[in-house]
Order: structure tokens, then sequence, then C-alpha cells
């Protein structure tokens, strides 16, 4: 049951339980409070037998039935409280591990995210979670109560034949090498398990996200008979567990109940010879009875044990995984927003080709500088080395002369502001979703950007303004109500560099050309990187970086730029005649 790593980690786990000691030691006496219960009624039964029945000794009448009434009363009440107490720890350190997961989610590389799906993390937090937090509420507390019931008793026997009770001891090693045997076979089974969790829920996950396309393009049958196939195979290994499980505990149990007929066999015959009471056959067959069930449970505990194992290997992988690098120190006094690559070379993990190799670009401040090429060139590779999203493996990023790796990432993501297509939201009010990130903020200051968005004519058409719940990733609201919100958030932020990847792309053409004004004044006096796939939208930049395949190919203004029949000439002839 217990091998090296079942013990390192369940050691591991029980740190998370360690700060309540209060709690524990008040569990572990009503823990001993329930052993010794176990042994005194077998003796009580003893003393009925032969001071009631056979002696008929009147005081015992009354005492005897007492002492068993208060033995179970005294049992009870230990029993609630221990199981309170118990499962008050096992939530707290829940609560604590999953605080620790969803932190450390926050802090993971980018790279992380894009090896595993979203499903398969949210499996950890919750499946996961739930299964050790399961050991961590049962598995201590069967595994301690049981056992000291089993050694209260077998001491009782011990006191009563200490020869029958080495005799019933002989099946103890059996029984261990059968519960050694269905832990390994469990401890795969559990851990394939989590694996089919995990997929299940991402399938689960992009099953109700993507509801659209699976109806518009007739998938269901498909999608139905992908999470059929992973829901199976959850079910195959679910099974393995059982059958492991429901073949360990009879066979344990058929085993003692051998051993059990042949003591009891040879104790008739002793008491036959005078060697026992009466009372005291009847109270050891007792206390042998009596250790079946805490037998039962030792054994039975052991699927929940092997599943809280397998769940926890799961939530350390993530917990050991390493953080985004983030040793900085240097400060910025007064941001001017000059950006320079220097030689910077880098490529995606598992790429088979560099995405750029000896890149070098100077973003002037206070400039607008636009991005565009084909898709792939690198344009949002560009933008993530900015924020730091990903590291090169060469080179440098330099922010008003001052590498980016010099800067805590707090500092240097403090400087930027993102305006995307792909608008995020949170399942929140109108409020927050506008001052996200931010701890207090006026709200004259929250309405004033609204405004300068042309966002404040809809926000207070909403049912309660700016305390409107807007849905999961603003669900109650259309494309561009959405991007508005999310060009607020730029506008309240006031970063000193602001990136904008086509960020009226949802909006009609009148919201456009009024966002258009405002989004003048967001970029005025502040370096903009525009990541342009409307090609009309960055004709007034300041400078025009045309990229193919991670190189620069041109560079200048849009009148230079079209006046040398090149890349951005051809790209340009492309969009009229898309348009």
């Amino acid at each position: 049951m217990f091998d090296a790593n079942t013990r390192h980690l369940y050691r591991r786990l029980l740190r998370y339980i360690a700060p309540y000691k209060l709690m524990i030691a008040i569990t572990l006496l009503t823990l001993v409070i329930i052993a010794a219960m176990e042994p005194a009624t077998a003796a009580i039964l003893k003393d009925l037998v032969d001071d009631s029945l056979i002696k008929k000794d009147p005081d015992s009448f009354v005492v005897l039935p007492l002492l068993l009434a208060g033995v179970f009363i005294v049992k009870g009440v230990a029993e609630y409280f221990s199981k309170v107490a118990s499962q008050w720890i096992a939530q707290k350190a829940i609560l604590t591990i999953r605080d620790e997961m969803f932190r450390k989610l926050q802090f993971l590389p980018m790279a992380t995210f894009q090896q595993s799906s979203t499903g398969e993390w949210m499996s950890k937090i919750t499946y996961d979670v739930a299964q050790t937090g399961r050991a961590l509420s049962e598995a201590w507390i069967v595994l301690i109560r049981d056992t000291m019931i089993v050694i209260a008793l077998f001491g009782y026997m011990l006191y009563i034949s200490w020869e029958l009770t080495l005799m019933m001891m002989l099946i103890g090693p059996v029984v261990a090498f059968i519960i050694d045997r269905a832990s390994k076979l469990m401890r795969h089974s559990s851990t394939e398990m989590q694996h089919n969790m995990g997929r299940m829920t991402h399938q689960l996950e992009e099953g109700l996200v993507g509801h659209r396309d699976i109806k518009l393009y007739h998938a269901e049958a498909y999608e139905q008979s992908r999470f059929h196939q992973t829901a199976q195979d959850l079910m195959h290994h679910t099974m393995d567990v059982i059958k492991v499980s429901a073949l360990n505990v009879p066979l344990v149990q058929v085993l003692a109940a051998i051993a059990l007929s042949i003591v009891v066999y040879i104790a008739m015959q002793m008491s036959a010879e005078g060697a026992f009471t009466p009372g005291e056959l009847l109270s050891y067959i007792t206390a042998m009875a009596l250790t079946f069930e805490p037998i039962r449970r030792l054994t039975n505990i052991n699927i929940t044990i092997q599943k809280g194992m397998a769940a926890a290997q799961s939530i350390f992988e993530l917990l050991d995984r390493e953080e985004e690098p983030d040793q900085g120190q240097a400060s910025l006094n007064s941001v001017q927003g000059e950006l320079r690559f220097d030689a910077v070379g880098f490529h995606y993990p598992h790429a088979e080709t560099a995405t750029f190799d000896d890149f070098n670009l100077n973003i002037p401040a206070r400039k607008t500088t636009a991005l565009v090429g084909e898709s792939g060139s690198g344009k949002s590779t560009l933008v993530s080395l900015i924020a730091r999203f990903y590291q090169p493996q060469s080179g440098r990023i330099l922010l008003d002369g001052t590498p980016i790796n010099d800067l805590s990432l707090h500092t240097l993501r403090e400087q930027l502001a993102f305006v995307s297509q792909q608008v995020v939201l949170f399942n929140d009010t109108v409020r927050a979703n506008i001052a996200y990130g931010q701890n207090s903020v006026d709200e004259a200051a929250i309405i004033d950007a609204a405004q300068q968005a042309q966002a404040w004519e809809f926000i207070q058409k909403l049912p309660q303004g700016l305390d409107t719940p807007i849905g999961d990733n603003g669900a109650r609201l259309s494309g561009g109500q959405r991007q508005r919100l999310a060009i607020a958030r730029a506008f309240l932020k006031n970063a000193p560099i602001l990136i904008l990847d086509e960020a009226t792309s949802a909006l009609d053409n009148q919201s456009e050309r009024s966002i258009q004004q405002a989004m003048q004044t967001l970029t005025k006096d502040r370096t903009v990187i525009v990541i342009a796939h409307r090609l009309s939208t960055i004709e007034q930049a300041d400078q025009i970086v045309v990229l193919d395949q991670g190189n620069i190919v041109e560079q200048g203004t849009h009148s230079t730029l079209m006046q040398q029949n090149g890349h951005y000439y051809r790209l340009q002839q492309q969009a009229t005649n898309h348009a």
C-alpha cells in the first residue's frame, strides 16, 4: 500500500494539514476513544455472561447494561467529532491546494499553456483535488482509527489467550501481499483515470464553446463520437479499479473467516477442557468478529489512497512547474517608450525552424509603428516578445535603453496596454471589466474612459448601467460593444506603449469612424504598435514594417513603400482586390 513514492506523496500532502495542530489533536483524541471502546464492548460481554447469566450477580443486572449503553454513547460522540474535525482539516487543505494551483497557473510561461488543453488544467483543479481531498479527509482517519482498533482488539485477545491470537496473526503476511499487489494495479488505473478525465473535460469545454460551429458544420455526430470514446475509456479504467477493489476486500475477508473458523474450533475445544469460562469464550469470539470491519475498511481504503496519490502526483506536477522568469530589479523613472530589438533570435518550442534569426528593429518613442505581412510572418510573435510572454533564445529587447529582462514583469507590463480583435472580457460587471486589474478607480475616470471609447451611450442603456453583468466573455453584448469595452480599458490604463491588433475590426462603419477619432486621442504622445490586417487603417503610421517569414523586407512610410512597388505595394493591391 505504501511504497516509497506513495510515502513521499502522502508526506507532502500532510504538510497542508500540519498548520491545524489543535484540530488534529482533537481528531486524534477522538480516534483513541473510539479504538478503546471496541475491546471495552467485548469485555462487558464477558462479564455479562459470567456474572449476570451464570453467577446471577444482581448488581450486574443494572451496571453492565448501563456500561454497554455508555460505551456506545461515548463512541457515537467521538465519531461525530472525529468526522467533523477531520473534514474541516481536509477542506482547509483543499482550499490551500486550489489557491496554490490557481496562483501557479497565473505565473506559468505562455508555452506551458500550449502544451496542455484548458480542460486538462480545469480537471486538475476540480477532479484531481477532489480525489486528493478524500485521501486527506478519509484515508488518514481510517488508517489511524482502524489500526488502533485492530491493535486494541488484538491486545485484548492476547490478554485472553496469546496462543490463539498468534495463530490468528499468521494470515497477516498473506493479507499484506494481496493489498500490495492490489495497490500497484489500482495506482496505474487511477492515473489513467486522471488523464481520461482531463481529456473529457477538454472535449466538454470545446463542445460548449464551439456549439455554433458544430451546428453550422453539422458535426454533432462527430463530436458525440469523440466524447463517447473518451467517456468509454474513462469507464473502462474506472471498472478496472472497481474490479480490483471488489476482489481485494472479499479475498481478505475469506482468509480472515477461514482463520476465524479454525480459531473458533480450537477455542471451543479449549473451553470444553476448562481453559476458558463461557464469558471469556464469547468475549474472545466477539473481539475477533469486531476486527473484521476495521480490517475491511483498511483494505478498502486502499482504493481511496491510490486514487488520491495518482491525483496528488498530477497536482504536484503542476505546482512544481517553473514559473515565468522574473528576476529583474531595474526601475523606470519616466518612460518614453522606445523599443529596440537587438539581434533577437527566437523559435517556438518543438518548432522545426526559427521564427526570428538575428532580428533588428527600432520602434521610436511616441510614434506609430505598423507591422504588416502575411499570416505567420512574425507580427504577433514580436508583440509576445515585447510583453515577455516568451523569451528570445538570443539577443535582447530594450525599453528606453534598458533590457526588458532587467525589469520585473510587473514593471514591464505596467507600461503596456493591449487591444485585440480577439476581445477577452470577464463574467463580471461593465465597471469591473473597464477597470480590470486596477485596485481602486474613481467612477468619473471609468465614465471618462467609456466616453472616449464611444461606449458610454450603450452603457447608459443597460439595465444596471456600469454595474450590469455582461456574461461569459461578454456574451450579453454585441461584438462592437465588447470591442469598445476593451478600448475603454486601454484608455483607463493610460500606458505609454499601446499595442493594437486590428482593434476596430468588430465595429460597423459608423462606429468605426467615431472610434477612430477617439483612437487619435488614445494614440497621441505614446508609442503605438499596430498589427495591421486592413492596410487602410495604417496609412498614417509614422513607419510601416513589412515582415516576411521573420525578416524585415521593407520599412518606411506608406507613400515611400507604395513607390517601391514591392511587398507592401502587392499587399495593398491584394487588399484592394478583396475589398
